[in-house]
């Protein structure tokens, strides 16, 4: 009963820490509707998403090296084999995605595209600040 118990408030902990990293708001974010709001163009707009996701990449680099002090030897090793799948994972997301879409007319599949490599490692990153958020809870 005690460990159920636990597992639960263990549970309840890191769901709101998640949740809350995936629904707060992030400067990266706004930023990004600053710099779309200047310039609506296609070509304005796909510079701002590769923009973003060069900023959201810094971010989840900044948060893996963070996570992987907080971890021990075995967990460090689980973490990096999970990052390289990851990024696999997204090279072959983003590679379907492109063939598929850039083949389609008009510009705006150009736009689709960086939209998608930059959502992808938003995802990634805001994943990981949860993790180690939830480590460094009191």
């Amino acid at each position: 009963m005690k460990i159920k118990l636990l597992l639960f408030f263990v549970t309840i902990i890191f769901t709101t820490t998640f949740v809350k990293a995936q629904t707060k708001e992030y400067k990266i974010d706004s930023t990004l509707e600053k710099c779309i709001a200047k310039d609506v163009s296609d070509a304005g707009m796909i510079n701002c998403l590769q923009k973003a996701e060069t900023d959201w990449d810094k971010e989840l680099n900044k948060y893996y090296k963070l996570l992987l002090i907080k971890l021990d030897t075995s967990e460090q090793k689980k973490c990096r084999d999970s990052q390289r799948q990851w990024l696999i994972y997204k090279e072959k997301e983003v590679n379907f995605f492109t063939d598929v879409f850039s083949k389609k007319d008009g510009s705006l599949w150009n736009l689709l595209i960086a939209d998608k490599r930059m959502q992808i490692t938003r995802l990634r990153a805001k994943e990981l600040i949860a993790y180690y958020e939830t480590l460094t809870q009191n």
